[in-house]
């Protein structure tokens, strides 16, 4: 995964702070050009007879912004290319999704929670729309993150396939991102139980109806691995809780899933899966498109 890139919207809070601590990690070791970007927001419609105050209000918020940005790109250091940028829009989406399109980054990172309430910033509205929309891979931290240093690198990666094309893409992407010296877990969670439906019978789990099903999961795999080396975990249960519970067992520092799964975006990862795992993971979440 080439990393020549990184866009950091930031809105000065705690997490956003944690998530910027992160990608210049991550840029310090890809070599990156790292950039930092403030979306001003105006506050509702006043009348025409309070345009200027209006405007007042957002040159001293943008003047108070890109001095908030100039000192925090000065506090990284002289050893990474840093830049910074505001926008004012109503719409922190709409102005971010503007950015991406105009740098086209290669990653964008993100804190989980924001300035006004873990609802405000992210899953509830701005990251989740990024995570949905934008054309580029999306690494998300809560403040629980533990931060992985450029001389460390990620050594434990958990990849969660559902043998789709993305989860294709997200494997690949995870051994790219994998240290030298580090290992990478795969896991595949079989939904269980299966329940009858057009016919009166016992409920049963997914290897009663085809034992060879983990067999046939280990094959699969191993075309994909092409020679590469991982651990596969097989699963029954619910994917969001079976795919936290794995990251914790294996201390994983890394988690890299797809955006889409099987079904297509009517049955996206990100919808039912993904979001759940961002929502809830305690270590960085890599979402790859």
């Amino acid at each position: 995964m080439r990393l020549d890139k990184i866009l950091v919207p930031t809105d000065f809070s705690n997490s956003a702070d944690h998530a910027t601590a992160q990608a210049v990690e991550l840029a310090a070791q890809h070599r990156s050009l790292l950039e930092l970007f403030h979306v001003v927001e105006p506050y509702g419609e006043l009348p025409p007879n309070m345009m200027a105050v209006v405007r007042d209000y957002i040159e001293k918020a943008e003047h108070d912004a890109e001095a908030t940005l100039a000192a925090k790109s000065e506090a990284i250091g002289t050893d990474i290319d840093v830049r910074y940028s505001t926008s004012h829009q109503v719409s922190p989406f709409e102005a971010i999704s503007q950015k991406v399109e105009s740098m086209e980054p290669d990653l964008v990172v993100m804190g989980t929670h924001g300035r006004r309430g873990y609802e405000r910033f992210v899953l509830g509205s701005v990251a989740e729309k990024i995570l949905r929309a934008a054309p580029v891979d999306v690494l998300t931290l809560s403040l629980e993150a533990p931060l992985v240093k450029r001389d460390r690198g990620f050594t434990r990666v958990l990849v969660p396939v559902d043998f789709s094309e993305f989860s294709q893409r997200a494997l690949d992407t995870a051994f790219s991102l994998l240290s030298e010296d580090g290992s990478l877990h795969v896991v595949h969670v079989v939904a269980s139980p299966i329940y009858p439906t057009f016919y009166p019978g016992p409920v049963a789990l997914p290897v009663q109806v085809d034992p060879e099903l983990p067999d046939k999961i280990r094959a699969h795999l191993d075309r994909w691995l092409a020679g590469r080396k991982a651990e596969l975990t097989i699963r029954d249960g619910d994917a969001f809780h079976e795919i936290l519970a794995l990251g914790e067992e294996i201390e994983a520092d890394l988690v890299v899933m797809g955006t889409r799964g099987l079904r297509g975006l009517t049955h996206a990862l990100l919808g039912r899966v993904t979001e759940k795992v961002v929502r809830r993971a305690t270590i960085p979440v890599l979402t790859v498109h």
